[in-house]
C-alpha cells in the first residue's frame, strides 16, 4: 500500500501538493484551484485526485493563509476587548503616526475591534506588577452581561502591565470563560509578555478577531479529512518557520499570519544547504502576492514585531518576509494621470486572469505572460487546464494598448516590467536597507510564476546567478515537509547592560525554556527532544528598534550533545508524536560576563552593518531575552542523481515564437522533466513544467545540477 506524506499549501488562487513516498524517495505535485469560500474543499478535492489509499497518508503538513485573509480583509468575528480603565482608545490611537505622512486626505484603517466592543475594566498595576487597584469584580460583572448582550463571539483581554504579573488577566479570562463558555477568549499575557501597550493589544486583539473562524476551519478540516479515510495528523505551519499541532493553532491562531510564505523561506534554507550557497534571496511569485526572503550565512532572517498590514502588529517572532501585491493574478490599470500600473488588485482564483475564461474581463501578468509567447496554451498546468490566448488579447487589447496607443506586445511588456520594478524594490528593501549587497547573492525564483521573472531580476541586481529549485511552484508545500515543532517565548527585559543582573537573566531564559517545555510536553514531546536558542533583543539607550542577537557561545547547556542530534519524531495515525529519547539537555543556563561581552560586541556589528555606524562608547539597553525550542522531525530524503544525459535535445518538445524586449524569436520550448543532471541550454529557450515555466533571455545558459535544480548564468 505504501507510505505518504503530503505538504499542502493554500494560496489565493491555487492550492499546492507535494506527495512524498517515503519508500521510493520520490515527491509528486500538482494544483488545484482554491475554494476561498471554504479552503478545504478546494484541499478535499486535491486529496480526491491521488492514486492512494487515504489510510496510506501518514501525515500531512498544511499551510494556510485563513489568519491572514481573515484579518486583511477585516472578515473576523464579531470580537470585544476588555481593557484597563483609561486605556479604551489605545487600537485607535495607534503610535499617533501616519502610514501616508504627506495624505492629508488618507483616512487610517478602522481597528480590527470597534470602539463600542471596547471595554473597561476596573483595575491598575504598577509598571512592575504591583497592585496598584485590586480588580473590581462587581463592575467586571456589568461589562459581562455588556459581552452577553452583544452576542459577542471571541473576547481579548489586556490589561495594564499585565506581562508583568498576569493575575488580575487569569482572573478576568477564568470569568468571562465561565459566563460566555462558547466563546473564544484570549488573554494578552498568554499572546506575549512583551511590553508596549499598542503592539499588546493588537496581538490579543487579532488573536480574538480570527480566533473563532480559524478554530472552525481547522475542525472543519480535521472532520473533513476524518471523514475521507484521513487518520493522520495534521501539523499547521506557523510564521516562525516551525510547525504545530492543530490544537495549538487552535488557541494561537494569530502565529498563523505568515504561514505559507514562511514554508517557502524554510524551503528557501533548504535549497540554500544543498546547492551550497549560503546567501540566497527567494522571490516567490504566486497568483496574488510575491513574497520575498532571504538566507544570510544559510538561515533565513526573522523580525518581530510581524506587520500583516499597516497598523496591525504582532508580536511574535516571525519568518522575514515581505509581501507584496505582485503575483500572476495582478491586474493592469490606468491611473488618472494616464500611467499603466499593476495591482496590488488581483483576479485571484475566482473570475481569475481573462486567459482563463471564467469571466475575467480585466488584463493580468498571466495574460501579458501569454500573449509574449512565454507559457504555452496548451501545456499549461501540464495540460490538465485551457488557456485562451484570443481572450488574453482582447483584455489587453481593450483596456490597456488601444487607451494607450501602444501594440499589444508593447502593452504586455510594459505591464511586466511594471510588475517587475514592484519586485525589485522589495528585494533592495530585504538586501540593501538591511546592510547587505545584493550582488553577493544568488536569486531563486519560487511559486508558480518566479521562473518567469527571476532571470530578469537578477540582471536589474546586479546578480550573476539565478536558481530554479526543482518543483518551484510548490515549494512552499515542499518546504512544510521539511520544518522541525517550533515554540518561541520572550520577556520583556529592558535594562541597560551596566544594570544587567546575570543571574536574574539566567532566571528568565530558564523561566521561558520550562515554558516551551510544557508547552511541548502538552504535545507529547519529551524534555530530551528539545533543542533551544537564545537571542537578546538589544538597542543602544534612547532609541526605539532594537536588533536581536543569539547567544551562540554559552556552552554545553545550550546546545544537545551530539548523540542527541536527529531523531526520528512523527506523527502518528491517531495524531500523537512519537519521539524516542535523546540525551538529556536539561541543565540549567548560566550568563556569564563573558557571555554578555560577546553578545554586545556582535551587536555593536550587527548595528553598523544594519544601519552604518557603531558606537562602542554609547551606552547599550537589553529590550527583550528569547528562546526558541526546536524538535527535529523526520524529513523527506532526496537522492541527488548519479547519471547524465549526453544531450538536452532529448527534452525538446517544439519551437514558438517568444517576444524578448520587443524581438520575436523562435525559440526552443524543453520539458524540464526530460532534462537531466548535466545539460546545458543556452538562451534563448523556454522550460516549462507542470507548475511553472522559466524564461531563458538571450545572454544567458543554464546546467541542472544533480538534485535537478537549474542553476542560470548570466552572461
Amino acid at each position: 500500500m505504501g507510505s505518504y506524506r503530503i505538504g499542502i499549501d493554500v494560496g489565493g488562487t491555487f492550492t499546492d501538493f507535494v506527495v512524498y513516498d517515503v519508500a521510493a524517495r520520490e515527491i509528486a505535485t500538482f494544483k488545484v484551484p482554491t475554494t476561498p469560500e471554504d479552503p478545504s474543499q478546494g484541499i478535499l478535492a486535491g486529496l480526491g485526485k491521488l492514486d492512494i489509499e487515504m489510510s496510506a497518508i501518514k501525515g500531512i503538513a498544511h499551510g494556510t493563509t485563513t489568519a491572514t485573509n481573515l484579518l486583511i480583509e477585516r472578515k473576523g468575528s464579531n470580537a470585544a476587548i476588555l481593557v484597563t480603565e483609561g486605556f479604551r482608545d489605545v487600537l485607535e490611537i495607534r503610535r499617533a503616526n501616519r502610514k501616508e505622512l504627506y495624505d492629508a486626505q488618507w483616512v487610517p484603517p478602522p481597528p480590527l475591534i470597534p470602539r463600542r466592543n471596547r471595554l473597561e475594566v476596573r483595575e491598575r498595576l504598577f509598571w512592575n506588577g504591583e497592585v496598584a487597584l485590586p480588580l473590581d469584580e462587581a463592575r467586571l460583572a456589568d461589562v459581562i452581561e455588556t459581552l452577553k448582550v452583544r452576542d459577542i463571539e471571541a473576547v481579548a483581554i489586556c490589561l495594564l502591565h499585565s506581562y508583568q504579573h498576569p493575575k488580575h488577566e487569569l482572573r478576568v479570562k477564568e470569568l468571562v470563560q465561565k459566563a460566555l463558555p462558547d466563546a473564544f477568549v484570549t488573554a494578552s499575557s498568554e499572546t506575549s509578555q512583551e511590553f508596549r501597550e499598542f503592539e499588546r493589544s493588537s496581538t490579543v486583539a487579532a488573536n480574538a478577531f480570527v480566533g473563532p473562524k480559524v478554530k472552525r476551519y481547522l475542525d472543519n478540516l480535521d472532520a473533513s479529512l476524518k471523514k475521507s479515510g484521513v487518520s493522520a495528523g495534521v501539523a499547521i505551519m506557523q510564521s516562525n518557520g516551525g510547525i504545530c499541532t492543530v490544537e495549538e493553532a487552535a488557541q494561537l491562531p494569530v502565529k498563523l499570519a505568515r504561514s505559507g510564505p514562511a514554508g517557502g523561506a524554510m524551503a528557501l534554507q533548504q535549497l540554500a544547504a544543498s546547492i551550497e550557497v549560503p546567501d540566497l534571496v527567494g522571490i516567490d511569485i504566486g497568483g496574488t502576492s510575491a513574497d520575498v526572503s532571504v538566507i544570510v550565512d544559510g538561515r533565513p532572517r526573522w523580525a518581530s514585531p510581524l506587520f500583516v498590514e499597516w497598523g496591525v502588529p504582532l508580536l511574535f517572532p516571525s519568518v522575514d518576509v515581505v509581501s507584496i501585491g505582485a503575483g500572476g493574478g495582478s491586474i493592469a490599470w490606468i491611473d488618472e494621470g494616464g500611467a499603466l500600473q499593476m495591482g496590488p488588485q488581483s483576479a485571484g482564483a475566482v473570475p481569475g486572469p481573462a486567459c482563463y475564461g471564467m469571466g475575467g474581463e480585466e488584463p493580468t501578468a498571466t495574460d501579458a505572460h501569454l500573449v509574449l509567447g512565454q507559457l504555452s496554451s496548451e501545456r499549461f498546468l501540464d495540460g490538465g487546464m485551457h488557456i485562451d490566448p484570443a481572450l488574453a488579447q482582447q483584455a489587453i487589447s481593450r483596456r490597456i494598448a488601444e487607451p494607450m496607443g501602444m501594440s499589444l506586445t508593447e502593452a504586455a511588456e510594459g505591464m511586466l516590467k511594471i510588475l517587475d520594478s514592484a519586485m525589485l524594490q522589495a528585494v533592495r528593501f530585504v538586501t540593501l536597507e538591511k546592510g547587505y549587497d545584493p550582488r553577493r547573492f544568488a536569486l531563486a525564483g519560487l511559486g508558480g510564476a518566479g521562473p518567469l521573472h527571476v532571470v530578469e531580476l537578477a540582471r536589474q541586481l546586479g546578480i550573476s546567478t539565478a536558481i530554479v529549485p526543482l518543483n518551484p511552484g510548490v515549494l512552499s508545500a515542499v518546504g512544510m515537509l521539511s520544518v522541525d515543532m517550533v515554540q518561541d517565548r520572550s520577556r520583556t527585559v529592558l535594562r541597560r547592560r551596566r544594570a544587567v543582573d546575570n543571574e536574574k537573566l539566567s532566571n528568565t531564559l530558564n523561566d521561558l525554556r520550562a515554558s516551551i517545555e510544557a508547552a511541548f510536553a502538552r504535545q507529547g514531546v519529551p524534555a530530551e527532544a528539545i533543542r533551544y536558542e537564545y537571542f537578546l533583543d538589544m538597542q543602544y539607550y534612547g532609541q526605539v528598534f532594537s536588533l536581536s542577537v543569539q547567544l551562540s557561545q554559552m556552552g554545553a547547556a545550550l546546545r544537545p550533545k551530539p548523540e542527541a542530534s536527529a531523531q526520528d519524531i512523527r506523527l502518528s495515525e491517531e495524531g500523537v508524536l512519537s519521539v524516542p529519547l535523546a540525551v538529556s539537555s536539561s541543565e540549567p543556563i548560566s550568563i556569564t560576563e563573558p557571555v554578555m561581552a560577546e553578545a554586545t560586541e556582535t551587536f555593536h556589528k550587527e548595528h553598523r552593518r544594519e544601519y552604518g555606524h557603531a558606537d562602542a562608547d554609547q551606552e547599550v539597553q537589553i529590550v527583550h531575552a528569547r528562546a526558541f525550542g526546536r524538535v527535529e522531525v523526520e524529513k523527506p530524503e532526496f537522492v541527488p542523481a548519479s547519471t547524465t544525459a549526453a544531450s538536452p535535445s532529448e527534452a525538446l518538445v517544439g519551437r514558438r515564437p517568444v517576444v524578448f524586449e520587443g524581438t520575436e524569436i523562435e525559440t526552443d520550448i524543453y520539458d524540464r522533466n526530460h532534462l537531466s543532471t548535466g545539460n546545458r541550454i543556452a538562451g534563448p529557450a523556454i522550460i516549462e513544467e507542470s507548475v511553472s515555466t522559466t524564461v531563458l533571455p538571450r545572454d544567458s545558459s543554464l546546467e541542472v545540477d544533480p538534485y535537478g535544480n537549474l542553476l542560470i548564468t548570466l552572461h
